[in-house]
């Protein structure tokens, strides 16, 4: 449907689009259109950023169409026009979206599309796909599956759409891409409620080393400054490693810790002074005054972090439920899956698997302190790795950038990105993207639930494009989720079967 004309002052990647009389009531801020450039080739191109423009009521000086308007009058629309800016996608060509090298002739003719076309079909051919573009349910929004291992960032606030997104577009996705996902459910509701494979946080096994370092925190390193060498702390270390303490009741778990590490340091007392050997003593007493059976409770689980990764395998989804853990806790389980695919990694097998964060800031925040900056430094390293080895990042975030936003280092990394509505701390981060993008700041302060901005890498438009999908009210139970999920298991059943022989314990 013929909208209107290229305007003057086009470019080969800028234009201005005059609308005819009435499409202002047709074309929408984000109406995909495509430019009969005179000078060759037909250039598929985004409405943004609409302009109303009557030179009777300008405001800059006193017109008789003011005038008009100060009676309570209707001035004359003689001069009365609409505009649109044109953010160019590229020139469509045999084998898809080009480049567009050539400049827009003015007067070209611009064409909306139908509800009966699909534009989509030009950017790619991929069986892989994500939502639909925002007006057209029709228009499935495709997929560059060689960039998922690029990293997923998900951005918006509470209420946005970000679990229903990762629910039932980006998992989904990530399964029918062959990956297999781990999900870390920070709340325990937004995913293991939906999916039948679940462990819940007390059952899984934390590394002795990163156990450690939860007691060190909780004890202020055990009296001892962090540059002093540190018995006590050796102690333990050595105290987890040797003793028999995990899957017995807490009670008897905390007893052969402790009588281990005393045991220890009575031993090692022998060869220093009699004060030196009571002040290690004391200093253990008084340690395990705050490491409580609450504490030792904790981490009495049994489940290795490979065998999560083998059931991740077979099941093709398993949901780590966090609800009933400490933060530390969580972030200490955490660090010990991430810790095994570091290792996994670094002895080059590659995973086919996506990590999926939920509340990303809990693990790599603003300003990282204690365990925070052992997650948020094993979460830059996974990014680089994965790139080489088939691990996917998929990080969910209410804020972009700041206090409320992920660690910069760590948003770096996520090369995908679908950004929702947006806090009001992340307007200067949304002017950014307006500046490049004909994107205002206002459009993505107010985006309706489930509307995001899908740009970067796996993208194969050069400039975001805004998608949403549908949920029906069996989705929003989380019975279609699990009927869903079993159908992916069928479809990619027996996807490396293998795997629990290669990625066992060593």
């Amino acid at each position: 449907m013929p909208i209107g004309v290229i305007s003057s002052g086009a470019s080969e990647s800028r234009a201005s689009v005059i609308l005819y009389d009435g499409m202002e009531k047709v074309v929408r801020n984000e109406s995909l259109v495509v430019i009969r450039n005179k000078n060759g080739g037909d250039v598929l191109a985004i409405c943004r950023g609409g302009r109303g423009v009557n030179d009777n009521v300008r405001t800059a000086s006193f017109t008789p169409g003011i005038a008009y308007a100060k009676t309570g009058r209707a001035p004359s629309s003689v001069k009365e026009f609409y505009t649109f800016n044109l953010e160019i996608i590229g020139v469509i060509g045999e084998n898809g979206i080009e480049q567009n090298k050539l400049i827009i002739a003015p007067t070209s003719l611009v064409e909306m599309y139908g509800s009966g076309d699909d534009p989509m079909r030009y950017l790619c051919d991929s069986s892989l796909t994500i939502g639909h573009y925002w007006a057209e349910p029709r228009w499935k929004v495709p997929v560059l599956k060689q960039y998922i291992n690029y990293h997923i960032g998900i951005f918006g606030v509470t209420g946005s759409g970000k679990s229903y997104l990762a629910r039932y577009e980006v998992i989904p996705l990530l399964r029918k891409a062959g990956y297999s996902v781990i999900v870390m459910d920070w709340k325990g509701s937004d995913y293991a409620p939906y999916f039948d494979h679940t462990i819940p946080l007390d059952e899984i096994r934390v590394d002795d080393s990163t156990v450690l370092r939860y007691f060190s925190q909780l004890t202020k390193n055990f009296g001892y400054l962090e540059r002093e060498e540190n018995p006590v702390s050796m102690a333990v270390e050595r105290a987890l490693r040797t003793t028999e303490w995990r899957g017995k009741p807490p009670e008897e778990a905390r007893e052969k810790i402790y009588e281990q590490a005393k045991l220890i340091l009575q031993q090692n007392a022998a060869r220093v002074k009699k004060e030196t050997g009571m002040l290690w003593i004391d200093r253990l007493d008084s340690a395990f005054e705050l490491i409580t059976e609450e504490e030792v409770e904790r981490f009495l689980g049994t489940i290795e972090p490979w065998r999560i990764l083998t059931e991740a395998k077979d099941k093709g989804i398993i949901v780590i439920d966090m609800s009933k853990g400490e933060k530390e806790q969580k972030l200490a389980v955490f660090y010990s899956i991430a810790r095994y695919l570091k290792r996994l990694m670094e002895r080059k097998q590659r995973l086919d698997v996506a990590l999926l964060i939920d509340e990303g800031p809990q693990y790599a925040p603003w300003q990282p302190r204690g365990l925070e900056r052992e997650t948020t430094d094993i979460i830059i390293e996974l990014c680089a790795l994965g790139r080489s080895y088939g691990l996917s990042i998929v990080i969910l975030s209410q804020g972009m950038a700041g206090e409320i936003g992920l660690n910069a280092a760590v948003r770096r990394n996520l090369n995908t990105q679908f950004i929702g509505r947006i806090h009001p701390l992340d307007f200067e981060e949304a002017q950014k993207l307006a500046a490049s993008y004909y994107i205002s700041p206002e459009t993505l302060l107010t985006l309706p639930e489930g509307h995001f901005y899908f740009l970067g890498r796996m993208n194969p438009s050069p400039t975001p494009l805004l998608i949403s999908f549908q949920i029906n009210d069996d989705e929003r139970s989380g019975f279609a989720s699990k009927r869903q999920h079993s159908a992916d298991c069928s479809e990619i059943e027996g996807n490396q079967r293998g795997y629990k022989q290669m990625s066992g314990p060593r």
